[in-house]
């Protein structure tokens, strides 16, 4: 009985070194060596690069479209439109103006401003489906029209079989605009966009006629000096726009303009006209725009 004792314990103590050898075992390598991995890890994510001042994009990331300002330029030609109209030359004569030139691109265009592009969500930059309405852009622009282009009939005692004379209107315009561009729809690089704002423009008209071949007065002539006008104008229209990365983008744009109602002046030439009562031209000056743009991200 003593010698079954003393088995017992050892066999219990054999079994505590074998199990203890065997768990101690399972922590070496199919090469003998100890494996040190820790059950879990958690690694430092490094920024690959900057898009934006103060943005960081990660590896492991999916980079989305950020809130950013931008610089605008762009150039492009225009055609004006100013309805009909009548001048008075005496207490007795009111005379007709037709424009003749009204389907014209001839005026040359130019855009300069900035604007701030906020982003409704978290849009991925790289995406194939098309993404509707992801953004909004208030800007501040001014708009310079400058053209000798508005020409016509002056139809004398508004008679348009008594056409003597023909016209010339310059128009030199330039509006302070505060715009709003809503984007419909992006696909990739592609987007579509709408626009319109209110501002003010400040217009300056002048005004001369002459006799055409078939007249015998050649004197009889008006040549009236400039004026500027400061009105309110309007304008909406609608676009493409292709980012080339980040910082640079192009877009093709088309706009309608009103610039409101305008007036020559009342001075001026009126050659060997007897009697001169000058009561000056007013019309609504409508313009329509296509402009190439440039966009820069800042």
């Amino acid at each position: 009985m003593k010698f079954s004792m003393k088995g017992l314990s050892s066999l219990l103590l054999f079994s505590s070194f074998a199990l203890s050898g065997s768990t101690f075992a399972a922590s070496y390598t199919s090469t003998g060596s100890v494996d040190k991995t820790p059950s879990t890890s958690v690694s430092k994510q490094a920024p690959i690069h900057h898009r934006y001042k103060g943005e960081r994009v990660y590896k492991d990331a999916m980079p989305v479209k950020h809130n950013h300002f931008e610089v605008i330029g762009a150039l492009g030609i225009a055609k004006l439109n100013q309805g009909n109209s009548t001048i008075g030359v005496t207490s007795s004569e009111t005379d007709g103006l037709v424009q003749t030139n009204s389907n014209s691109w001839n005026t040359f265009a130019a855009q300069l401003g900035a604007g701030y592009i906020y982003y409704f969500r978290n849009t991925p930059i790289k995406t194939g489906q098309v993404q509707w309405f992801q953004s909004i852009e208030p800007q501040l622009n001014i708009y310079q029209l400058s053209s000798n282009s508005i020409r016509g009939n002056v139809w004398r005692f508004n008679d348009p079989d008594f056409i003597q004379l023909n016209y010339d209107i310059p128009i030199h315009s330039t509006r302070l605009m505060l715009d709003a561009a809503l984007d419909v729809a992006t696909w990739k690089k592609l987007s579509i966009y709408a626009k319109g704002g209110i501002g003010e423009a400040r217009t300056r008209v002048g005004y001369s006629d002459a006799y055409n071949a078939s007249s015998g007065c050649t004197d009889q002539n008006l040549s009236l000096s400039s004026r500027t006008n400061s009105t309110f104008a309007w304008e909406a229209g609608a676009g493409f726009r292709f980012d080339f990365n980040q910082r640079i983008g192009v877009s093709l744009e088309y706009l309608y303009a009103d610039l409101g109602k305008v007036k020559t002046s009342a001075t001026g030439s009126s050659g060997t006209i007897t009697s001169p009562m000058i009561v000056p031209a007013q019309f609504t000056l409508r313009t329509q725009t296509a402009l190439l743009g440039l966009h820069v991200a800042i």
